[in-house]
C-alpha cells in the first residue's frame, strides 16, 4: 500500500576511519576517512547510511547534501504523495536557500504534492537516527574493518533497522552520483531570517511559495523563491576528486601496515 505521507529524520555527517582497531594499536585517528550522513523514515522501520570515501566525497555542502537525498527518493520512496522532513540546523548544508529551492522543484514537478521541512531547536538535537547510530558505533567498536565494504557488514550486522548504501563500490562502480544543483536551483529569493526558522512548507496548490514560520504556533509568512521561470535541461555531475598526492602517501607510509593484505591495495594503495 502507498503511504500519503513519508516522515523522514535527515541527520548529515558522521566521521569514521577504517578501522577501530588501529585505535587499540595507537594509530592516529587520521586513517582512511568516510562520511556516513544517515536518513531514518520511520514509514519505512529502517535507516540508510550512506557510506562515502574520503576519495569520492565531492564536499559536504548543499550539492552532496541534495543529491544524497535525492538518491534517498528516488531509490527507496515509496511513491508517497506528501513528506515531512526533520532535520539538523547545519547552515550551508541542510538549512540553505539550495536545498529550499531543490525541494521547491519536487513540488512544482508533481514528484510531491506537499513537502515540510522542520529544522530542531539548538540544544534539542537529538532524534531517531543518533539511536540508530549508537547501535552502529557499538559495534564498529568490537569490530575490525579494514575496507569500505567492511563497513557495510559493519553495518548491516549493527541492527536490522541500519541499511548501508555505499556511494561507490571498491571495484569503481557508482552507485550515487553527485550533481551540480547549485548551477541549477541558483536563481532563487533568499528568505530573510533564514537562520531563525524552523518550518517551511511547501504545497503543490502553491506553486513556487514557500511558507514559513520562526516557531510552531507562529502564523505563517508566504514568500516566492523562484526569480523567472524554472530552469530545464540535464545536471552536470561532478566528478570524484580523489585523494591529493600526500594524503596517498601517508596512507601509505603509516597506515598501510595496519590493513589486512588482502586488503592493502584497496585502503592504501602505493601513491
Amino acid at each position: 500500500m502507498t503511504p500519503n505521507k513519508l516522515i523522514l529524520n535527515w541527520r548529515t555527517w558522521k566521521f569514521s576511519v577504517a578501522s577501530s582497531s588501529w585505535f587499540r594499536l595507537g594509530v592516529p585517528s587520521t586513517g582512511k576517512r568516510w562520511q556516513r550522513p544517515r536518513l531514518l523514515s520511520p514509514s519505512m522501520s529502517y535507516k540508510v547510511n550512506y557510506l562515502i570515501d574520503e576519495g569520492v566525497l565531492v564536499g559536504k555542502g548543499s550539492n552532496t547534501v541534495i543529491s544524497l537525498l535525492h538518491h534517498f527518493f528516488e531509490t527507496h520512496g515509496l511513491g508517497e504523495s506528501a513528506v515531512s522532513l526533520h532535520c539538523d540546523k547545519c547552515s550551508g548544508q541542510n538549512k540553505s536557500g539550495f536545498v529550499l529551492t531543490y525541494l521547491r522543484r519536487r513540488v512544482l514537478r508533481g514528484l510531491h504534492k506537499e513537502i515540510i521541512l522542520n529544522f530542531m531547536i539548538a540544544g534539542h538535537t537529538k532524534f531517531s537516527p543518533d539511536l540508530c547510530f549508537g547501535l552502529l558505533k557499538r559495534k564498529f567498536q568490537r569490530a575490525e574493518v579494514h575496507c569500505l565494504e567492511g563497513m557495510c557488514r559493519v553495518v548491516e550486522e549493527s541492527s536490522s533497522v541500519n541499511v548501508p548504501q555505499l556511494a561507490e563500490t571498491e571495484d569503481g562502480t557508482v552507485s550515487v552520483l553527485t550533481y551540480n544543483w547549485q548551477t541549477f536551483v541558483a536563481d532563487f529569493r533568499t528568505v530573510p531570517g533564514m537562520k531563525k526558522i524552523h518550518y517551511f512548507c511547501f504545497a503543490a496548490d502553491h506553486p513556487g511559495v514557500v511558507k514559513h514560520a520562526e516557531s510552531f504556533g507562529d502564523p505563517l509568512v508566504s514568500m516566492t523563491l523562484l526569480r523567472g521561470t524554472m530552469k530545464q535541461g540535464f545536471l552536470s555531475i561532478l566528478p570524484a576528486p580523489g585523494l591529493s598526492q600526500q594524503r596517498r602517501e601517508y596512507l601509505y607510509n603509516s597506515i598501510r601496515e595496519f590493513v589486512t593484505d588482502d586488503k592493502k591495495d584497496i585502503t592504501c594503495p602505493p601513491p
